[in-house]
């Protein structure tokens, strides 16, 4: 609503009259434990990053036929949602590994009705009114002697009441024990099966890495077997996420899509391979070839611009600060990787007697 909304005195549709020709974006976002901007811009259209910046920070602008065509348009596509089976599939995901708790219900028609202009404004304006909670991370193309005066004019200049505020756990955490649920839907012979495994963490750069490499191994093992062995699929990824707050948890999601007449088999096939994995112990040429994997991955995401934005962001994020200078010596720790670290992140992430197990399976009519 804020963008659709513009800025000061200006509408979404004059902005981007204004910034024509430029490449500039600057947009908000609220999260559940925490707000912030996310932009860009080429390196001679900084000035005008940090103008829009600052104009998100402090005029946000209401506009209720803007905000009423965002309405209208919010319930034509949530009312053809339930139509589409990824809507579906994922909804349904989501519904199961936050135990279908109202904070994580999706948007409907209904709740759309309920929308308030004068309250998102006013929220919005809470939660950007203090700027000394923030931490403001630039990456590209520029030199601090070149940043520095944008940074005094339009950032040092934003409202700042130091409250110093925090987020609240709402305590949703994904259930333990055995969660499986079977969606019947009903538009072309296809399946899709996800399987998640979640559970408490170690949040540190040793267990993020060991997550990570053991996930490779699976990955690989998974593409090898469900792929190229058995034709069961035409792609299978295994996703590894953690997080430090609002408490540290991993999780490790494993979904393909296939015939529906295979699905039972492909599941098992799936899960063999999982206990596979956990049961591998690694030569040290083994490891060696995780190692180079994992160095050429971080060898091609650094030259991008957005990756070091994230990882430093992140380091702040998790209070963190004092190592920003680890991203850059990952190659190290990855060295240090062992075959023992490995083997341990199996057995202890891959925890077959808890995980969330959700199939759509879609039948010719």
């Amino acid at each position: 609503m804020v963008p659709a909304g513009g800025v000061g005195t200006f509408s979404a549709a004059t902005i981007n009259k204004m910034l024509a020709g430029k490449a500039v974006g600057v947009t908000p976002f609220i999260d559940e434990i925490d707000q912030g901007m996310a932009g860009g811009s080429t390196p001679q259209d900084l000035e005008t990053m940090f103008q829009l910046l600052y104009l998100r920070f402090t005029q946000p602008r209401a506009d209720a036929t803007a905000f009423a065509a965002l309405a209208s348009q919010a319930r034509g596509l949530l009312a053809n949602q339930r139509a589409s089976p990824d809507v579906v599939f994922n909804q349904a995901l989501a519904a199961a590994l936050s135990g279908d708790r109202p904070r994580r219900h999706p948007e409907t028609p209904a709740t759309v009705d309920q929308w308030n202009l004068a309250k998102s404004i006013a929220f919005y304006k809470a939660r950007f009114a203090d700027a000394s909670n923030f931490t403001f991370v630039f990456v590209g193309s520029f030199t601090p002697e070149a940043i520095k005066p944008f940074i005094e004019t339009y950032v040092a200049s934003l409202p700042a009441t130091q409250t110093h505020e925090t987020f609240r756990d709402l305590g949703i955490t994904p259930p333990r024990g055995v969660v499986e649920k079977t969606i019947p839907m009903g538009i072309a012979p296809k399946s899709e099966v996800a399987i998640v495994f979640s559970g408490p963490f170690v949040h540190d750069d040793a267990h993020r890495l060991a997550l990570r490499a053991m996930t490779l191994v699976l990955q690989s093992r998974l593409f090898d077997s469900i792929r190229r062995e058995l034709g069961g699929t035409y792609s299978i990824d295994a996703t590894p996420h953690s997080q430090k707050f609002p408490r540290p948890e991993y999780s490790l999601r494993i979904d393909w899509t296939c015939d529906p007449a295979r699905t039972a088999d492909l599941v098992k096939r799936v899960f063999d391979e999982i206990e596979a994995v956990k049961g591998l112990s690694f030569s040290a040429a083994q490891v060696g070839r995780i190692r180079e994997a994992m160095v050429r991955d971080f060898e091609r995401n650094s030259e991008d611009n957005g990756y070091l934005l994230n990882q430093i962001s992140r380091r702040y994020e998790d209070g963190d600060a004092a190592s920003v200078a680890a991203l850059v010596n990952l190659p190290d720790r990855i060295a240090a990787l062992t075959g023992d670290a490995i083997h341990e992140a199996a057995k202890t992430y891959l925890d077959t007697a808890n995980y969330v197990k959700v199939t759509m399976t879609t039948t010719a009519r």
